[in-house]
C-alpha cells in the first residue's frame, strides 16, 4: 500500500477523523481536545498472552486536560489498527469509567465491533464500511516491533517464602529456588527460625 502520510502520528490523527465522520450517526464523536500516538501502552505491552494493543487515557491523567490515545507499536497491520483506534474513541467517547460495560459493547457493536469487549474484533461490517478509508489514508508509515527481540529474559525467578508461625511472627521473604532447593525440609524463618515454606 502507497505511503502517503510522512509520520505514524499525522496517519493516526487522520484515521481518527475518518473514522469520525463515519460513525457520527451512531455517536462516535471525540471529545474537543484528543491526541493519538503511536507507543508502549502503560501495562501489558509486552505481555505474551492478552497483550495491550491500544489503550485511552482520561483527559484527567493529562496536564493539559486532553484524551490521550496510544496505539502499541508491536502493531502495523492498518485494518487491525483503525479497529484498535475505533475500540479506543468509544472509550474516549464515553469516558474511561464506563469500561467495558454495556454502554461500551452497545456503541462498538454499532460501529462493528464484536467478540469480547476487552479485545474486540472487527466485523464485516466493519472492514467494508472501512475500506475506501484504507485508500484515502494509505499505508500505515511503520513497521511492528517484535517486543521479544532485545529484551532481556529474567534468567531468576524470586519465590515467595512464609514464615509458619503466623501468630506471633509471619515474616515474608523472598528468595531464588536455588536456596530453597538447598534448605530443602529445612527452609526456615531467618527471624524466629520456625519452619518457612514456599508460596
Amino acid at each position: 500500500m502507497t505511503i502517503i502520510h510522512s509520520t505514524k502520528e499525522n496517519w493516526l490523527t487522520s484515521a481518527v477523523l475518518e473514522l469520525e465522520t463515519e460513525f457520527k450517526s451512531v455517536g462516535l464523536i471525540m471529545p474537543a481536545k484528543w491526541r493519538i500516538s503511536s507507543g508502549f501502552p502503560s501495562k501489558g505491552g509486552l505481555a505474551a498472552k492478552k497483550r495491550t494493543i491500544g489503550q485511552c487515557w482520561s483527559p484527567e491523567a493529562s496536564k493539559d486536560g486532553t484524551t490521550e490515545i496510544i496505539i502499541s507499536i508491536t502493531q502495523d497491520d492498518e485494518t487491525k489498527i483503525l479497529g484498535v483506534i475505533a475500540h479506543e474513541m468509544c472509550h474516549a467517547v464515553l469516558g474511561i469509567e464506563a469500561g467495558h460495560g454495556p454502554l461500551f459493547k452497545k456503541l462498538a457493536n454499532s460501529i462493528g465491533l464484536v467478540g469480547k469487549m476487552t479485545a474486540t474484533e472487527e466485523s464485516k461490517v466493519f472492514i467494508e464500511r472501512i475500506f475506501y478509508m484504507l485508500g484515502r489514508l494509505g499505508g500505515f508509515p511503520h513497521a511492528a516491533l517484535d517486543a521479544s527481540i532485545g529484551i532481556k529474559k529474567q534468567s531468576t525467578r524470586m519465590v515467595k517464602v512464609t514464615c509458619s508461625d503466623l501468630t506471633d511472627c509471619g515474616m515474608v521473604f523472598r528468595t531464588s529456588n536455588k536456596w530453597i532447593d538447598i534448605a530443602g525440609d529445612e527452609l526456615s524463618c531467618p527471624i524466629c527460625n520456625a519452619p518457612a515454606f514456599a508460596d
